[in-house]
């Protein structure tokens, strides 16, 4: 809507026929008057016959019709209009007003025949209106209503307080003599009609202009979602921080990306991303960690002395972790299946059984990586990277994850079933406790949570094991833990731990306090992620609708989803810098 057209000109005021009603009474005739004509002269004053008449009149209106229809159940006719109306009233399932047969707009039928009888018919009838009396022959009397000057026509001004109803003949002699409009007050009246047709111009003109460029925008972006790739990570923050800060406007522009939330596979590679995103980001410190190290204990001049060999022996847990780490990036890549849900299961030696090894070692490898990073830091400022590394991990994870699920329309919980869920949060859980409580201690309480769980699976909460991140823990037989919790005891003895019962309950109680604690922890950041994603995508569908009386996407992010992306982008900046 660049340009004023033709069709946006105010158009002048028209008289306009009056109700049907009126056609009828002459002026001072009251509706119940004898001369008020309760049957229509098209039947009363005819010259041929009545019974040929009606086969020509509607059934609904009871006028002669211009082209005749039925519905295909019956041989009553309609006029066209008459008929579609019925059909758009009649709600899901019209049905025909004489025989009450269901038809739809589709199933209307022109008679053909009929009409070309109607056509070619030359009788004559009495004009309908009062006064004019002519003889109309029956193919053109649709024709003279519309041009007869004994029609009754309302005022120009009838929307505005004139009454006056009269012959199509004295209209002209009321607009120039009669009508109260015609001065001042007909000025007033097309004053006001002119400014509001300006303002409605420029509210549609600057609508028009915001349309356009919403439309402009969103077919760049399907153009660019061809190339959006769900496993690209650009493209996931892109669309994550689109999900949490203006969820109203991503459902309702999800088409834009594609098959990135519509598929399983897909948004199971989108989860993927974000939660090796923080692992990642921080083995890419890693080798600043490492220089930075190195500079402050020994000079150039000895780093050179050094030797390549020297470095390699020097941060030679550093660099394994490093190589862990990519190693488990490859695991996850290159396992054979191409699915984001799915891990390869290899033939466990002399059995019949599969199991998915390659997932095992990608959390062991990610363990040992996270477990190098934070012993470059003190006890507690390492305890607390990992505790900030797993609650954002787990908490944004799970709130993108809780709007994906709502805008798919899906009920599955992808984000436990995707691939490096279980990797993650075993690596991160078991570092952390490693920090905490030492292995030996983080041990104990595995192996008596374990053995609780297989002793009473239906009372023990699954919350308390974290069962879809327990990887190989989850596999491995009660009396293997048994004998491992029998070896860890006798090795405790000899070396004085334990010197008496209180002491190996005391041992045996501290690791799965511990553990069964941070697992608690890990499924409260879990559950505090789909809290908050229900109700950023509710807030952001109130927005939406609030909006849409104006027919643009929403511009206003929601608060909570505001809050959350600040913290993310604080825990990115701390980990970069600091």
């Amino acid at each position: 809507m660049t340009s004023t057209t033709a069709t946006n000109i105010l158009q002048p005021l028209k008289a306009t026929p009056a109700p049907s009603y009126s056609y009828w009474r002459e002026e001072g005739e009251n509706s119940g008057s004898e001369g008020s004509n309760e049957h229509s002269p098209t039947q009363s004053g005819t010259c041929i016959d009545d019974d040929e008449l009606k086969n020509y009149e509607c059934a609904v209106c009871f006028e002669i019709m211009d082209t005749p229809v039925g519905c295909g159940s019956c041989q009553t006719r309609f006029c066209r209009p008459c008929l579609e109306h019925v059909a758009k009233q009649g709600g899901a399932r019209p049905m025909c007003s004489h025989c009450r047969s269901p038809f739809t707009l589709e199933s209307i039928q022109v008679d053909e025949a009929l009409q070309e009888e109607m056509k070619n018919c030359m009788e004559t009838v009495l004009c309908p209106f009062r006064g004019c009396g002519k003889k109309i022959p029956i193919n053109a009397i649709k024709l003279h209503v519309v041009q007869c000057d004994h029609i009754k026509m309302k005022c120009k001004f009838s929307e505005w307080g004139c009454e006056w109803i009269g012959k199509k003949k004295d209209l002209e002699h009321h607009d120039n003599n009669e009508c109260e409009f015609r001065n001042g007050m007909g000025r007033l009246v097309n004053a006001i009609r002119e400014k509001t047709f300006s303002q409605s111009e420029t509210i549609i003109r600057m609508q028009g202009t915001s349309i356009n460029q919403a439309v402009d925008r969103n077919t760049r972006h399907m153009l660019m979602a061809r190339g959006r790739n769900a496993g690209n990570i650009f493209d996931v923050l892109a669309m994550s921080y689109e999900a949490v800060c203006f969820p109203g406007r991503f459902a309702a522009s999800k088409e834009i990306w594609g098959d990135m939330i519509n598929q399983v596979n897909s948004r199971s590679l989108v989860f993927n991303v974000l939660l090796v995103f923080p692992i990642f980001l921080c083995m890419g410190k890693l080798p600043l960690l490492m220089a930075f190290s190195l500079s402050n204990e020994v000079s150039p001049r000895g780093i050179r002395r050094l030797g390549p060999l020297g470095l390699l022996r020097e941060f030679d847990e550093e660099i394994i972790a490093l190589s862990s780490t990519l190693i488990a990036l490859l695991c996850m890549m290159y396992d054979g299946t191409g699915d984001g849900t799915r891990w390869a299961r290899m033939r466990m030696p002399g059995t019949n059984k599969s199991y998915p090894f390659m997932r095992d070692f990608s959390a062991v490898f990610i363990f040992f990586a996270c477990k190098v990073f934070v012993s470059f830091m003190d006890l507690w400022p390492g305890i607390a990277l990992l505790l900030c590394t797993l609650s954002f991990t787990v908490s944004f994870s799970s709130c993108v994850a809780a709007i994906l699920e709502k805008v798919s329309g899906s009920q599955a919980d992808t984000l436990k079933i995707c691939k490096m869920w279980p990797i993650i949060v075993f690596a991160l859980r078991y570092s952390f406790l490693h920090q905490v409580c030492l292995f030996s201690q983080a041990l104990k309480g595995v192996i008596f949570l374990r053995l609780a769980r297989h002793a009473s699976v239906k009372h023990l909460n699954a919350n308390f094991t974290l069962e879809e991140t327990e990887c190989f823990f989850s596999a491995i037989p009660p009396s293997i833990y048994v004998a491992i919790g029998v070896a860890m005891t006798a090795m405790d003895i000899k070396n004085g731990v334990v010197k008496d019962w209180m002491t190996a309950v005391n041992a045996w109680l501290v690791g799965p306090c511990f553990v069964a604690c941070f697992n608690l922890l890990t499924y409260v950041f879990y559950w505090f992620g789909q809290a908050s994603g229900d109700s950023i995508y509710e807030e952001g569908k109130r927005n939406e609708r609030i909006q849409s009386n104006n027919l643009l996407p929403s511009r206003r992010p929601v608060f909570t989803g505001v809050v959350i992306t600040f913290l993310a982008l604080f825990y990115v900046v701390f980990i970069v810098c600091v």
